[in-house]
């Protein structure tokens, strides 16, 4: 039997962890006697690798998701028949013979199935489309899942799974979202990654080392602020144990370096202790040189995996959402719950060093190490076991046979760190921490904007901050399809979600209050369905208020994001500032116009027992003059980074279209309504002398403008002809010109051919002990012609 492995091997910028799987699968597979053939992409082959000598092209996809969503529709109508749907030259039909000389198709595990790389999770689709098709089977193993994923991408997803005979998933909140999609699929389970298999020597005696592989990627934290707190982390390890550094990159070109290599020098210039810096190495080489250290740092997920069945002390850093989802589950798989740190937790936005929690964890990361290499050392042989398992059920199911072997059921897990470490952690990444009252209230407005709503669900969800509650308040929206949105959500929600449904729409400033009324925190946001953060806004703002109590609000450098709908998504299409020449909130600048939005403003509670709640009398506008309100009491801090997104959609009418577009005319008519209101107030306690002063002055200026301006009109005017008669000669020299270049063109081809013809008597000329004076005069007489063209052309004469 032969199946296609299809893993992301062979790209440009060599990767350890997934040539790591396609490895430990391919030897998996041999040994259970199937034949393998690779699925590459055929770019590279990493330091020093051969390409393979038989391998089926990957069908690579396109990375924008309107252009993903197209080439896999145009996959699906040439499975259907339709050829020439696609140009013939088109990859898909060379791909689609390749996979004819296979019996099953084997997708191997990962990070792939989600929105962040879309890209790729469409390429498994149409693969395994492709293979389905001509009636095999298709294993799907050793993947995560999400958690970021579209709704669009959710369908494709779902899809995928429907197509596999057998799935695997590495971690529980994969496994959970893959039985949310599909809960009668009869073969989904949750495994362990398959690298843990690779061919390495994971008891290998260990050095006192450090080895330290960081992620070239910093998001969604300061490129600096990175390097900084990873300085101060693998500084203050090497200070408790005497260890010394070694950088190992996970990521990198073999030729050019980059990613990893790029950030590890950065990375080295900085530490205070000695280190080396280790260039990139095939896979097993590369795992081989990590189990030997004693102690493991990076934000990687795959050196936590070789860290752990080496039996080193690892410590893992989780920059977002996907990565701690990964690590978490990589660790759970060993036992350890909240066992991965979010960088989060280490960081002080204020200084954009590290934060007073990163000494107490060294303390007790360094206390606990020997403790922690028994307990990894008894789990080895059991991981290694499940594993080998996992791999006799997929040789089973691609064979057909009835009978199955069993596949181990999840790890029972305990906390891996002290109550008083987590107690510091928690509250930031995935860990919720036990409080009374949430710190901040978020407060989410919508109504019949499902994916909208599903997107900004995610957008709370992926904050580095945990310490919140959010109210999602449905304005007398469908309540189905509300529902079905925090259902599919609830466990990360667990405790931190009440969504209130109005039976009648009371609008957007009814719904802040009511999502106020029924929330408690020190904190308030007002977050509508539409609009997004980057995920650092909470920890940021929240910080911003509690180092200065004197304020009581703070906002953000905001981007206006244009989006329009792909499938059943809004995807953006353009970004740019949104009044990019303020750097802060001063209520002189809100007397023309509004200049924030609800996204991006962090507010105490406590200023609405100053100035009172949101206006419900005012349709449209009500954050305006709310703002109006706050900034005439309080002053506004400002945090000068890209951390909110006032997404717009000038295209969209209806539920689906901004109020700013919808509703133009009530915006100026409220808007208007609004300085009325605040005119009166003003006359009532000073009197109208004033602004009939103003008024009357204003018309005297204005008159005098107007005056002025009906004597200069008549010169503009006679400006104008004169202009118009200066480009009417222009344009007949421009006609001239263009004739004269013409003919100049024709003369030089005439005379390049006399060139030419003269240059093959020239041998003759020059053997018969003459010179060729008809060739020089020709091409004096042409060099003459050139520069005369360039003279017409106004071009610079080349020399």
């Amino acid at each position: 039997m032969r199946v296609a492995l299809l893993c992301d091997i062979d790209q440009a910028v060599y990767h350890v962890g997934d040539e790591a799987i396609f490895a430990a699968s391919s030897n998996q597979l041999q040994a259970r006697g199937v034949e393998v053939t690779p699925v590459s992409r055929g770019h590279k082959y990493g330091p020093g690798g051969e390409p393979p000598t038989e391998a089926i092209r990957a069908l690579e996809f396109p990375w924008m998701p309107e252009d993903r969503q197209r080439y896999l529709a145009e996959i699906r109508a040439v499975l259907d028949g339709e050829q020439k749907a696609l140009p013939a030259d088109d990859k898909v039909f060379e791909v689609l013979e390749q996979l004819r000389g296979v019996d099953g198709l084997v997708i191997g595990g990962g990070g792939a199935l989600n929105s962040r790389f879309g890209w790729l999770l469409y390429e498994r689709l149409a693969t395994a489309l492709i293979v389905a098709a001509q009636g095999k089977p298709v294993v799907l193993t050793g993947q995560s899942v999400g958690p970021d994923l579209s709704v669009s991408d959710r369908e494709v997803l779902a899809e995928l799974l429907d197509l596999c005979v057998l799935v695997g998933l590495r971690d529980a909140d994969s496994y959970r979202i893959a039985k949310q999609l599909r809960p009668h699929h009869p073969a989904i389970f949750q495994t362990i990654d398959d690298a843990v298999l690779l061919d390495a020597d994971w008891i290998v005696p260990k050095a006192n080392r450090i080895g330290v592989t960081l992620g070239a990627e910093a998001w969604p934290f300061p490129d600096d602020d990175y390097l900084n707190v990873m300085t101060a982390l693998i500084d203050g390890l090497a200070e408790r144990t005497g260890a010394e550094i070694e950088l190992i990159p996970h990521m990198a070109d073999p030729d050019h370096g980059g990613s990893d290599q790029q950030a590890h020098q950065a990375l080295a210039d900085r530490l205070s202790h000695p280190v080396s810096v280790s260039p990139i190495e095939l896979c097993t080489s590369s795992a081989q040189r990590l189990a030997s250290c004693q102690w493991v740092v990076t934000t990687r997920f795959h050196p936590v995996v070789f860290g752990l069945l080496a039996g080193a002390s690892v410590l893992p850093v989780g920059l977002n959402r996907y990565g701690l989802s990964r690590i978490d589950g990589a660790l759970r798989n060993w036992g350890w719950a909240d066992a991965v740190v979010p960088f989060a937790a280490l960081w002080n936005p204020e200084t954009g060093g590290a934060s007073e929690v990163l000494s107490g964890l060294l303390d007790e990361f360094v206390a606990v190490a020997d403790s922690e290499h028994e307990h990894l050392e008894s789990m080895r042989a059991g991981r290694l076991k499940a594993a080998g398992l996992w791999w006799d059920r997929v040789a089973a199911v691609l064979a057909q046979r009835d009978a199955l072997p069993e596949v181990l059921d999840p790890m029972d897990t305990d906390s891996r760190f002290s109550a008083d470490v987590l107690a510091k952690i928690a509250g930031f990444g995935l860990t919720v921490p036990a409080r009374t009252e949430p710190a901040v209230a978020i407060v989410m407005r919508t109504r019949d904007r499902a994916p909208m709503l599903d997107r900004a669900v995610q957008d709370v969800l992926a904050q580095t901050s945990s310490d919140w509650q959010l109210v999602v308040v449905n304005d007398a929206g469908d309540r189905g399809l509300v529902d079905a949105v925090v259902d599919r959500y609830a466990h990360d929600l667990e405790g931190r979600l009440s969504v209130i449904h109005n039976p009648v729409s009371h609008g957007m400033e009814a719904a802040s209050n009511l999502g106020l009324a029924n929330s408690t925190s020190e904190f308030v946001v007002i977050h509508d369905d539409d609009d997004c953060w980057q995920p650092c806004f909470l920890q940021q703002t929240e910080t911003y208020l509690r180092a200065h109590p004197d304020q009581q609000v703070v906002t953000v450098y905001t981007d206006i994001v244009l989006e329009h709908l792909v499938g059943f998504d809004y995807v953006e299409y353009d970004r740019f500032p949104y009044w990019a020449e303020l750097h802060g909130a001063r209520l002189m600048d809100f007397m023309k116009i509004n200049r924030m939005v609800p996204i991006s403003v962090f507010y105490r509670r406590s200023v609405h027992e100053k100035i009172g709640m949101y206006d419900e009398q005012l349709p449209v506008i009500g954050d305006y003059e709310f703002y109006l309100r706050l900034l005439k009491e309080f002053p506004a801090g400002y945090i000068d980074r890209p951390l909110a997104d006032w997404r717009q959609r000038p295209e969209s009418t209806g539920v689906n279209g901004n109020s700013m577009f919808t509703q133009g005319g009530a915006h100026r008519d409220y808007d208007l309504t609004l300085r009325n209101r605040y005119f009166r107030d003003w006359v009532n306690l000073n009197g109208i002398g004033l602004p009939m002063f103003i008024a009357k002055t204003v018309e005297r200026e204005a008159e005098g403008l107007a005056a002025r301006l009906s004597e200069v009109d008549p010169r503009f005017d006679r400006l104008d002809t004169e202009l118009a008669g200066e480009d009417s000669r222009l344009g007949q020299m421009d006609a001239r010109l263009g004739e004269v270049n013409a003919k100049l063109d024709r003369v030089l081809e005439s005379l390049d051919q006399i060139h030419r013809q003269l240059q093959e008597t020239d041998y003759v000329v020059r053997n018969a002990g003459g010179f060729n004076y008809a060739k020089r005069k020709v091409v004096a007489v042409r060099d003459a012609v050139v520069r005369a063209a360039h003279l017409s052309r106004n071009e610079p004469e080349c020399r």
